[in-house]
Formats: structure tokens, C-alpha cells, sequence
């Protein structure tokens, strides 16, 4: 089993609506993490519909002994969507990182008024986190896959080396090597890639 001298845990929180990929990005973190020996917990809340309803992933890396993320608990934030996103922020804390998909899904309520992209950023940059927008639908298409979404922002993830103790770059890509076949993978990898580059132009 890899610890750390001080046992560090890292908690993340996944966030966004069922059929994006979510589980997907959290399992790929968990089987990297459990490939090197690493201890990871995860846990996840599912919504009335599992597509279209809101999911939210508990990942706790390190030595966690629950697999629940207290509110102000999260280090970060990965949300698919805007408005889970906001609506998760309880889990933040002041060194909080929250990277965040520049996309709103309409939920399959009629006449439903959603806040603007714009309404959504300006208040949690109110709640002073570390923030880093990404466009992570345009980054997929650009790698010729446009449901790797959730690709892209593990990519921006790991441009923030929150996880570079235990996890890098290049051991997620192995592990997307095994999950997917190679078409795929190849095209996962570049997504990923591009999330990575994209991040690494915010100064966290």
C-alpha cells in the first residue's frame, strides 16, 4: 500500500447530470489509484433519473476511512455542468479548486428558467475559489469525440497536479488504454490532452 509520510487525503467531487460520463471519469481515477496501490474510496448519489438527473461522485485518494466528502471538505470540484456545479459548492472551502464545463443542460422540465452562463461563474467567483472555466464540449469535438466531455475535464484536472503525489498524466492514460478500445482510446487520450493544455493556461 503507497502512503504518504503524513497520510495526505485528497477529495474530489464529480459533479454534473446522468449520460455524461461521470462515473466513467471517476472509475478511471479509481482503477489508476488502485493499479499503484493506492487507497481510494469513492461513493456515488444518483438523481430521480439516472439520464438527465443530477449525479454526484464522492472520490477520497490517500487513506481515507469513509468514502464521503464532508460539506467544505472538497480540495476539488470537477463539474460537468454549470448548474450542478453551483449547486454542489457546499462542498467547497476557501483553497477549493473548482474546475467547471461552460454548459447548461436544460433539465426535462417545461418553462423552466435557467440562469445565464454568465450569472452562474460570477457567483461562485464570488465564494473566492480557484476557478478554471473549460469549453469541454469544444475541446472533445476538437479531438474527434464529442461525448469525451468527461475526458477532457479529468485532463484539466490533472493540469492542476492536485493528484501528482499519487496519480500523473500518464499512468491515466494507460489506464484509459485498458478501458476503451484502441479507436477510442486514441481519441479519448487526445481529449484528455486537450483538457490538460487548456487548464494549463489558468494560474492555480
Amino acid at each position: 500500500m503507497v502512503l504518504k509520510s503524513d497520510e495526505k487525503i485528497i477529495n474530489l467531487i464529480v459533479c454534473g447530470v446522468g449520460g455524461q460520463g461521470l462515473i466513467t471519469l471517476a472509475r478511471i481515477i479509481g482503477i489508476t489509484a488502485v493499479k499503484k496501490n493506492i487507497k481510494v474510496l469513492m461513493s456515488e448519489i444518483h438523481g430521480m433519473a439516472q439520464r438527465g438527473g443530477q449525479v454526484v461522485v464522492h472520490i477520497r485518494i490517500g487513506k481515507p476511512e469513509s468514502p464521503l466528502i464532508p460539506h467544505g471538505g472538497a480540495d476539488v470540484i470537477i463539474g460537468l455542468e454549470l448548474i450542478e456545479t453551483y449547486r454542489n459548492l457546499e462542498y467547497a472551502h476557501s483553497n477549493s479548486i473548482i474546475i467547471v464545463n461552460n454548459r447548461i443542460i436544460r433539465p426535462a422540465i417545461p418553462k423552466v428558467k435557467l440562469p445565464r452562463e454568465e450569472e452562474i461563474l460570477e457567483a461562485i467567483n464570488a465564494t473566492n475559489v480557484k476557478l478554471i472555466v473549460i469549453d469541454a464540449l469544444e475541446n472533445a469535438r476538437k479531438a474527434g469525440i464529442p461525448i469525451a466531455e468527461n475526458m477532457v475535464m479529468l485532463g484539466a484536472l490533472m493540469a492542476t497536479e492536485i493528484l501528482q503525489e499519487y496519480i500523473t498524466i500518464s499512468d491515466i492514460e494507460e489506464v484509459i488504454t485498458e478501458v476503451f478500445p484502441e479507436n477510442l482510446a486514441r481519441k479519448n487520450i487526445k481529449a484528455l490532452r486537450f483538457g490538460y493544455e487548456t487548464a494549463k493556461q489558468f494560474k492555480i
